[in-house]
C-alpha cells in the first residue's frame, strides 16, 4: 500500500462556529465581565514601543471620537470605545483632555453604571482612571457615581469579580478625588460591610482582599471617630488569619500591619487590644511547615508574615525599592506599600508610565517633579540592548561549539 498524502499539510485551520454543548475548560461565569486585565494585552497597540506623543492631534482626535462612540446604540461599538479610553488613560498622562471632557465622561460613566455588568465593570475602572489623572478637579459631580458604586459593591446578587472592581474604583476615586467627608465615611462603611460579611471561599478571595485593601486605604482620609471604630476590628481580622485561602491570610496580615502603623502614628504607645493572640498567630504563620499546603504557598506566606511580624512586634517596617529607568520608588511604610498595591491593581501594565509622567501619582508617593528623559538617551539604550543581544548570541554560539561532542578537546 503506497503512502497516502499528509492530510495535515497545507490544511487551513478550522474557522467555523464553535461546537455547541461544551464550554472551554477554563471558562468562568465571571468571564463575561470586562475587566482591567485586558489592559495589558491592548497596551502595546496603543502606546507602541515608546508610546504615542500626547500632544499628537491624532491621539486627541481618536480619544474624542471614542467618547462620542461610547454612547452609541450598538453595544459592540460602545464597548470598543470604552476599552480604548481605558487603555489610553492607563498608558498616557492626559489631564488637559480629561478636564476638557470631564462632565461628559462623568455623565457617560453614571449612565453605564446602570447598564449591563460588562459596561458597569469597565465604567467603574474608567472612573478611577480619570480620577487618577486630575484628582480633586473631578469635582462634586462624581458623588452620584460613588453612590451607585456603593450600592453595587454591597449587592450580593452581583458577581464577586464585578464587586471587586467596584471596590477598587471606590477606593481610588474617593482617595484622590472626593472632598466630601460624608462620602468618605459612607465608602468606608460599605467596604467594611463587604469584607466583614463575605463567605470565605476560593471564589470570593479576591473580593475579600480587594474590599479589605480599599477599606484600609480610605482610613487615611477618615475622621477620628471612624478610625477609632476601625481599631475595634482587630479581633475580627485576627479570625481571618486562620482561613484556608492563602490570599485571604496575606491580605489580612497586611491590613493588620497597616492598622498597627496607623495607630502608632496617631497614638503614642499604641498597643493592639488582643496583642498577644495576634503575635502568637503571626509567629505560627511565619514558621508554618504543614504538609497540606503547597511549597510555593508556604514560601509566600512565610515571607509576608515575617514582614508583618517585623512591623507589628519589632516595629521595623521592611523597605521595598521599585526601580524604573534612572528613578527609584522607595516603599518604606505599610501605607505606601498599600497605595502601590492598589495602583498596580488598577493600572497593571501602565504603572511604570504613570509613575514616570503622572504628577498626581508622583505627588502621592512623594517622588518630586517629573524627570525628563533625553531622546538621545533612549537611542543609546536601544543601541546598548542591540549590542548586548549580539554579544549574547555570539557567546551562545561559542558555547554551543564547545559543548558539541564532535569537537575534539586537546
Amino acid at each position: 500500500m503506497g503512502k497516502g498524502r499528509n492530510k495535515n499539510k497545507d490544511k487551513d485551520s478550522y474557522s467555523g462556529p464553535a461546537r455547541k454543548g461544551r464550554a472551554p475548560e477554563d471558562s468562568d461565569s465571571d468571564d463575561s465581565v470586562a475587566t482591567h486585565f485586558t489592559v495589558d494585552e491592548d497596551m502595546r497597540s496603543v502606546q507602541g514601543d515608546e508610546g504615542e506623543d500626547i500632544d499628537s492631534p491624532n491621539l486627541m482626535d481618536n480619544l474624542a471620537e471614542n467618547i462620542e462612540n461610547a454612547s452609541h446604540k450598538n453595544i459592540s461599538i460602545r464597548m470598543a470605545a470604552l476599552r480604548n479610553l481605558q487603555v489610553a488613560f492607563c498608558s498616557q498622562y492626559i489631564p488637559e483632555f480629561v478636564i476638557k471632557w470631564r462632565l461628559t465622561l462623568i455623565e457617560l460613566i453614571s449612565k453605564n453604571l446602570r447598564k449591563t455588568d460588562e459596561e458597569i465593570a469597565i465604567s467603574a475602572v474608567l472612573l478611577a482612571l480619570a480620577s487618577l489623572q486630575i484628582g480633586e478637579e473631578m469635582g462634586a459631580d462624581i458623588e452620584e457615581c460613588l453612590s451607585t458604586l456603593r450600592t453595587l459593591v454591597t449587592d450580593p446578587s452581583k458577581s464577586e469579580q464585578l464587586r471587586s472592581l467596584c471596590a477598587l474604583s471606590i477606593a481610588v476615586t474617593t482617595h484622590v478625588a472626593s472632598i466630601n467627608d460624608e462620602s468618605v465615611a459612607a465608602s468606608i462603611k460599605s467596604l467594611r460591610s463587604v469584607w466583614a460579611t463575605v463567605k470565605l471561599t476560593a471564589h470570593s478571595a479576591r473580593l475579600y482582599s480587594t474590599s479589605l485593601q480599599s477599606w484600609s486605604l480610605l482610613l487615611q482620609d477618615a475622621d477620628g471617630a471612624t478610625v477609632n471604630s476601625a481599631f475595634g476590628e482587630f479581633s475580627k481580622l485576627a479570625s481571618f488569619l486562620e482561613a484556608d485561602q492563602l490570599d485571604i491570610r496575606i491580605a489580612t496580615g497586611e491590613a493588620l500591619a497597616f492598622l498597627y502603623e496607623l495607630g502608632s502614628q496617631s497614638r503614642p504607645g499604641f498597643r493592639l487590644p488582643n496583642h498577644q493572640q495576634i503575635v502568637e498567630l503571626l509567629d505560627s504563620l511565619c514558621s508554618d511547615s504543614s504538609k497540606g499546603k503547597a511549597k510555593r504557598d508556604k514560601r509566600a506566606q512565610r515571607l509576608t508574615f515575617r514582614q508583618v511580624y517585623s512591623s507589628i512586634v519589632e516595629k521595623d517596617t521592611p523597605s521595598l525599592t521599585v526601580k524604573f529607568n534612572r528613578e527609584a520608588l522607595v516603599l518604606d511604610s505599610c501605607a505606601s506599600k498599600l497605595l502601590y498595591d492598589v495602583c498596580c491593581e488598577l493600572l497593571h501594565g501602565g504603572i511604570v508610565r504613570q509613575l514616570q509622567r503622572n504628577e498626581l501619582v508622583r505627588e502621592l508617593f512623594d517622588m518630586g517633579p517629573v524627570v525628563e528623559v533625553d531622546q538621545h538617551e533612549k537611542v543609546n539604550k536601544f543601541a546598548r540592548m542591540a549590542a548586548l543581544d549580539a554579544a549574547s548570541k555570539h557567546r551562545n554560539q561559542v558555547r554551543g561549539k564547545q559543548r558539541d561532542k564532535r569537537n575534539v578537546v586537546l
